[in-house]
C-alpha cells in the first residue's frame, strides 16, 4: 500500500512540474497521478492473468451417450443400476 502511494505521490509532483509548478491545481495532479498508475497497474495485471492457462472444462461423470443426448436436446438415457439382492425372511409359524 505504501508503494502505491509513494508512486502516485511521485507521478503527482512530476505532473506538477509539467505544469510549471503553478499552485492551486494539487487535488487535480493527484486524481490524474491515480488514474496514470492504476492504469499501469491493470495493464500488468492483465499480463499476469494471460500467462495463466486456462483450464478446460470437461464433464464429470457423464458418458459420450449422455452429452450427445443434451447437445440434441433429448433426455439423457438413464444409467443402468444393479438390482440390489435382498434376501427373504422365513416366516416361522
Amino acid at each position: 500500500m505504501d508503494k502505491l502511494y509513494e508512486e502516485i505521490a511521485r507521478v503527482a509532483y512530476e505532473l506538477y512540474e509539467k505544469r510549471g509548478r503553478g499552485e492551486g491545481c494539487h487535488f487535480d495532479d493527484w486524481l490524474e497521478a491515480e488514474k496514470i498508475v492504476m492504469a499501469r497497474h491493470a495493464k500488468t495485471a492483465g499480463k499476469e492473468e494471460k500467462t495463466v492457462k486456462p483450464v478446460k472444462k470437461r464433464a464429470v461423470g457423464r458418458t459420450p451417450k449422455e452429452k450427445e443426448a443434451t447437445i440434441a436436446g433429448k433426455a439423457a438415457p438413464k444409467k443402468r443400476t444393479t438390482a440390489r439382492k435382498t434376501t427373504a425372511t422365513k416366516k416361522t409359524t
